[in-house]
């Protein structure tokens, strides 16, 4: 894999020879504890609603996300503690750990990076996967929206940290009709996935969204299985945005048997629908 096996194993070693200097920055303590009491199978619902009503900005976001179109729920949910009850644990460590990683990341412009763009794409790429998986493997529909949303997350990063050739490089893949993470891995012995993963350690990510992340490009390696809605959306695009929707109808109707007029329907109703979702985090 070169770089010293990209620093025998060390994802922080790894993160450092490819952004430098540069430091992720820590998620909030508020939030580290709500996750903390969510991975705890002995800690009640009350009390992880306590912790994350312990961040009133998060709170109010979370609960604009839960009454987005992107949830569809059948009525407005009011409160922190009717938010985990409704939509229970799993749904609500996607969401902290996605407002988490949003307040984290640069947001300014670079050459090749939009933030705005960006984000409205991943928002595109979360509610339409989390709608495939309802369908094609419900059990998943939480972790596709998270690896749906932050599957390109470390392009803000390598953009800001990198500039110059890596922008050269983002704006090639926008003008052109090649696979970004095959044209990172022509200039460079990695790619944008395995920078994903290595954030994902750094921030002690679970393993299963790790895993969701670094596979969506069927890039990553060792034994991690693509998930099928995650890996579907990664076809949709910032530039270009016809080219995406065909590439990701023709994938679904040949991995999934979904035919692409049903995809195409799918992603223009989630068009909508992600919307107020991508201006959460724009």
């Amino acid at each position: 894999m070169g770089l010293l096996s990209w620093v025998r194993g060390d994802p922080h070693a790894s993160l450092k020879a490819v952004v430098g200097d540069y430091e992720l920055p820590h998620f909030p303590v508020v939030t580290l504890r709500a996750l903390e009491l969510i991975r705890d199978e002995d800690s009640s619902l009350e009390e992880i609603a306590q912790a994350v009503s312990g961040d009133p900005a998060s709170s109010v976001r979370l609960l604009a996300t839960v009454n987005s179109a992107a949830f569809a729920l059948r009525r407005p949910v009011d409160s922190i503690d009717q938010a985990v009850c409704l939509i229970g644990r799993n749904e609500v460590e996607s969401l902290l750990i996605s407002m988490a990683v949003g307040d984290a990341l640069p947001g300014s412009n670079a050459a090749g990076f939009d933030p705005r763009r960006f984000w409205a794409v991943a928002a595109l790429r979360a509610v339409t996967a989390r709608t495939l998986a309802e369908d094609l493997n419900p059990a998943m529909r939480s972790l596709s929206f998270t690896a749906g949303l932050l599957q390109d997350m470390a392009l803000p990063i390598l953009a800001h940290h990198r500039g110059g050739d890596y922008c050269e490089l983002l704006e090639r893949w926008h003008d052109g009709t090649d696979d970004l993470a095959q044209l990172e891995r022509r200039k460079y012995d990695w790619d944008h996935t395995m920078v994903a993963s290595w954030m994902c350690a750094k921030w002690e990510m679970p393993k299963i969204l790790s895993d969701a992340i670094g596979a969506h490009h069927g890039t990553a390696e060792g034994e991690e299985i693509a998930l099928a809605p995650v890996s579907l959306v990664s076809h949709l695009r910032e530039v270009n945005e016809e080219l995406g929707f065909s590439m990701l109808a023709s994938a679904a109707e040949r991995d999934s048997g979904i035919a692409e007029s049903d995809s195409r329907r799918l992603i223009e109703g989630c068009q909508e629908n992600s919307k107020a979702l991508a201006a959460l985090f724009a």
